[in-house]
């Protein structure tokens, strides 16, 4: 599938690579190689049918450092939104403790995206940005463009979404509050101001700890959330926006799973993190989350030091990789995907990008023979002849070379392409030709 980029997003691209080379974000599939097929399945057989039905699943991911399990999330949340399903990427870190499940509410919350069809706004997240852009979206199909009056009978349609009765949610109270926030939403693009009251509805439905006298009064709101509490109202924030506004699904990924094996080896901490993955497992196989996929993204040393001494846990995500015969599984191992071949079609794409970004012409000879030698430099320095390089190690060194070839390419040697893995400079005789 070729994905057509441009200049500004390639520009965006190349400037995130040259002062980090890890997955650019939403960018992240412009780059992406090696897993398009296992892609594909997951979005055929999940974003396009199980969680349109309401049938949930869990995915484990599982790569070294470097391997491109951040790459490989992003590129799978891109499939998810051309399908109607909403995203939610999660770094697990000291701001979202894993063994916490008020923690993973709140980082939901704050890092919802809506479906969208580009780039161009990617960079807002929270659910009241989704909301927010459910109504307009919907505005705009009834004829009302942002900022006009909106007609009395439009208006009335859409609070039909916010005002009719439901019936036995998950949490009462985020059931009231998601209703206020959907119905102030309205008035605000309607012409209403923001009020301390918004800001305050807002903040409580992001699991915030709010102390309001109005939200108690107005809204019934007098509990903030809790460990105890932070599910169910997950629960009622995915019933809401599957039942009330129609999107199709949730993709839900947490990274990086290293964060939790960096607790304690049998602490409470990890004790809690591998009780509320076991939560969510089970929890969806019974269909409580209906339409969710989570996905949780790991080192193999977590596999192979944490979870194999909880049972329980280790059991549902057992040993079998996925492979397309078997689209069910869930654990998706991505060493054994990366190989030679994958590398230098990432070389191949970032040619791509950095020709876009600059206006400048590669000589596809000269490049391809470029990338060999980095891979074999990488090899010769790092790797010691390993037959795997990380594909992140080679984007920090094949960027850094490209951007200094801009004017003046030219065909390193294998000797060549060491001294600039080692030295990130050219050597001077190139230079001088």
């Amino acid at each position: 599938m070729t994905l057509e980029i441009s200049k500004a997003d390639a520009k965006r691209i190349r400037k995130h690579l040259m002062n980090a080379p890890s997955a650019p974000g939403g960018y992240a599939h412009f780059i992406n190689a090696g897993t398009e097929k296992i892609l594909s399945i997951l979005e055929e057989n999940y974003f396009q049918e199980e969680l349109p039905e309401g049938i949930s699943c869990f995915k484990y991911l599982e790569g070294d450092y470097g391997s491109g399990k951040t790459q490989f999330i992003h590129s799978l949340a891109e499939r998810a939104r051309r399908n109607n399903i909403v995203t939610s990427i999660v770094n697990i870190s000291q701001e979202c403790p894993f063994n916490s499940p008020l923690a993973i509410y709140k980082a939901i919350m704050s890092s919802v995206m809506p479906p969208v069809s580009n780039s161009s706004g990617r960079e807002k997240k929270g659910i009241e940005i989704l909301l927010t852009s459910w109504i307009t979206k919907k505005l705009k199909e009834l004829g009302c463009s942002p900022g006009q009056e909106i007609p009395d009978m439009a208006r009335r349609q859409l609070e039909q979404t916010f005002t009719k009765v439901w019936y036995g949610p998950p949490d009462t109270q985020m059931a009231s509050a998601l209703l206020a926030l959907g119905k102030r939403i309205l008035d605000i693009e309607s012409g209403a101001h923001h009020s301390t009251t918004d800001t305050d509805l807002f903040s409580w439905i992001r699991g915030e700890k709010v102390n309001s006298r109005t939200l108690r009064e107005l809204y019934s709101l007098h509990e903030p959330t809790r460990d105890e509490t932070a599910f169910k109202r997950l629960k009622t924030v995915f019933e809401f926006l599957r039942t009330r506004l129609g999107y199709k699904g949730f993709y839900i990924a947490f990274d990086e799973g290293t964060r939790t094996a960096s607790f304690k080896r049998g602490s409470v901490k990890q004790k809690q993190a591998i009780e509320n993955m076991l939560t969510m497992i089970n929890e969806n196989a019974e269909g409580e989350f209906e339409g969710v996929m989570f996905l949780y993204a790991a080192t193999p040393d977590f596999r192979s030091e944490v979870i194999q001494n909880y049972q329980a846990l280790n059991d549902r995500i057992g040993s079998n990789a996925f492979v397309p015969g078997r689209p069910l599984t869930p654990l998706i191992e991505l060493e054994s995907l990366n190989s030679e071949k994958i590398t230098t079609q990432i070389g191949e794409k970032l040619l791509t990008i950095f020709s876009r970004a600059d206006g400048v012409e590669w000589n596809p000879e000269i490049q391809t023979s470029n990338i060999e030698v980095i891979i074999q430099a990488l090899k010769n320095v790092m790797y010691f002849e390993e037959d795997r390089v990380p594909p992140r190690h080679f984007v920090f060194q094949f960027c850094s070379l490209l951007e200094q070839q801009k004017f003046n390419q030219s065909e390193l040697t294998v000797e060549q392409a060491v001294h600039f893995v080692e030295t990130h400079e050219l050597p001077e005789s190139e230079e001088d030709e």
